[in-house]
């Protein structure tokens, strides 16, 4: 796909664009969506660190960089594992602080938890995270107007299509790059909601990424440790990753990269 001027919509003449991203939950993802005594399912989530770790190593063997979206409180627990990612050339971006849902939370609270979560990863890290994803995808309009206020460059919340676009609720800051992510892209569906093979995971990723291709647009990922860092479930992200690295024409980029060429793109 080309924009009005006959140019590809991604650098280099890539046909397409396709972001890994990694939700660092901890355990906390799974106790603010559980009763206290589901102990099965929270218990699952002590996984999180080994899975990381599995998920590290498959993407240093592709020489693929991917976006970590970290907790703010696991990043606390477990710097080391964030200090790794970075020295890998991964990007480190906000993921809430406990992963409550900002939905249920004043614009206020979101900003506290937002700052929060900014000033523990930008210390953890070594590096100034440019971009946000809310726990669950539960956000609302403050969500966006707080990431703005934030000096934050994007966001991975609102699947309003299969190409970035921008939001700016205050006309005089600087607009957000929103990334459109999707259920269909999320290790969750196909081993959570609904248990299915490697194989069939990485057909189905890989069937989306043939019309995005045609197409010109994007597709983002959302992965989590616990879930698709385990040893059969993280073969469909290796299966996926063979096809599109063998395909040659597939931009395989981090979020902050992305956004970035795509507000250079509308300053243009």
């Amino acid at each position: 796909m080309s924009d009005e001027r006959g140019e590809s919509l991604w650098p280099a003449g890539h046909r397409a664009a396709l972001c890994v991203s990694i939700d660092v939950d901890g355990a906390y993802g799974e106790r603010n969506a559980r009763q206290p005594d589901e102990t099965f399912w929270i218990s699952q989530a002590e996984y999180d660190p080994a899975g990381t770790v599995r998920l590290l190593e498959l993407l240093a063997n592709v020489d693929v960089a991917g976006t970590f979206c970290w907790v703010g409180k696991v990043a606390e627990e477990g710097p080391g594992l964030v200090r790794r990612a970075v020295s890998e050339g991964h990007e480190i971006a906000l993921h809430t602080w406990d992963h409550r849902y900002y939905n249920r939370m004043s614009r206020e609270e979101q900003a506290a938890d937002m700052r929060r979560t900014f000033d523990t990863l930008s210390l953890v890290s070594g590096t100034t995270p440019t971009g946000h994803k809310s726990g669950g995808w539960r956000y609302d309009a403050n969500t966006f107007a707080v990431a703005q206020e934030l000096g934050l460059s994007w966001l991975m919340d609102e699947p309003g299509g299969d190409l970035p676009y921008l939001v700016q609720p205050d006309s005089a800051r600087p607009p957000v790059v929103q990334l459109p992510p999707s259920r269909f892209y999320d290790d969750y569906t196909y081993f959570v909601h609904n248990l299915m093979t490697p194989q069939q995971t990485a057909e189905f990723w890989r069937e989306d990424m043939e019309v995005l291709r045609d197409e010109g647009k994007l597709m983002c990922l959302t992965l989590h440790p616990y879930i698709c860092g385990r040893p059969g479930p993280s073969r469909a992200l290796s299966l996926f990753l063979d096809y599109v690295i063998d395909l040659g024409d597939v931009w395989i980029a981090r979020a902050d990269h992305i956004a970035r060429w795509w507000l250079e793109r509308e300053r243009a």
